[in-house]
């Protein structure tokens, strides 16, 4: 995020997108969960609105403002019988979906736009084929943002909503168990995200999965709504 100090719509369109993010992914794991009739995330008190720290760790709030990308706390779900282990994956994906969809909502905002307009993303400089502007050039940063949030939350390392699948679905055999231990009640889950987000942006010339993957998603995105980037 800080280094989009210099361009004012990149720097909104990612302090709105992280911002909306946040709320969003809560608001579909709450509501997928109460589909599954598992009341316990709604008495969270999550579907207020609340301040952002009561959803966002310190940690994630230092990758957020480094990286531009971050995760959300986990909210709790009843996982304690194994029968019930497919109703809780399927509440938690809902948060990955909701970032997907909000990026395709923002890719589609910049596609209703007209003229030509460039945004320099990871030092490339990206063609929209459309111009709006200040506006355009905000949501395409928004997009690539939910787009991030979305990588990131698959990634299979607790607390993200990727790693509580994973532990949810896998085997229940000693190792298993352990190694759910020490990604959660350690942090070093915490750690390899930390280590995942920050190192490319600490030392560039290593490569950063999310950055890799989120442009050819968003234009992916943005070819299904005829525009290409």
């Amino acid at each position: 995020m800080l280094f989009y100090l210099a361009e004012p719509a990149a720097l909104l369109g990612m302090i709105l997108a992280l911002v909306i993010g946040v709320y969003a992914h809560d608001t579909a794991q709450i509501y997928a969960a109460k589909l599954v009739r598992d009341p316990t995330p709604r008495r969270s008190g999550r579907l207020s609105t609340g301040l952002i720290p009561a959803r966002v760790g310190p940690f994630s709030a230092v990758s957020m403002l480094i990286a531009g990308n971050g995760w959300t706390e986990p909210i709790r779900m009843n996982e304690v019988w194994r029968k019930r282990r497919f109703h809780v994956s399927a509440a938690l994906l809902a948060g990955p979906l909701a970032y997907l969809l909000l990026a395709f909502g923002a890719i589609a905002g910049v596609a209703a736009l007209s003229d030509p307009v460039f945004l320099n993303v990871d030092g490339r400089s990206i063609e929209l084929g459309r111009d709006g502007g200040f506006p355009a050039e905000m949501l395409l940063m928004m997009s690539f943002t939910f787009a991030s949030l979305f990588i990131l939350s698959l990634i299979p390392i607790p607390p993200t909503d990727g790693g509580r699948v994973l532990f949810l679905l896998g085997p229940q055999s000693p190792g298993w168990r352990n190694a759910s231990y020490k990604l959660s009640e350690t942090h070093l889950g915490i750690i390899l995200l930390l280590v995942v987000l920050l190192l490319p942006v600490l030392f560039p010339s290593l490569p950063s999965i999310v950055g890799q993957l989120a442009p050819p998603l968003v234009r992916g995105l943005g070819a299904i709504v005829g525009l290409n980037l």
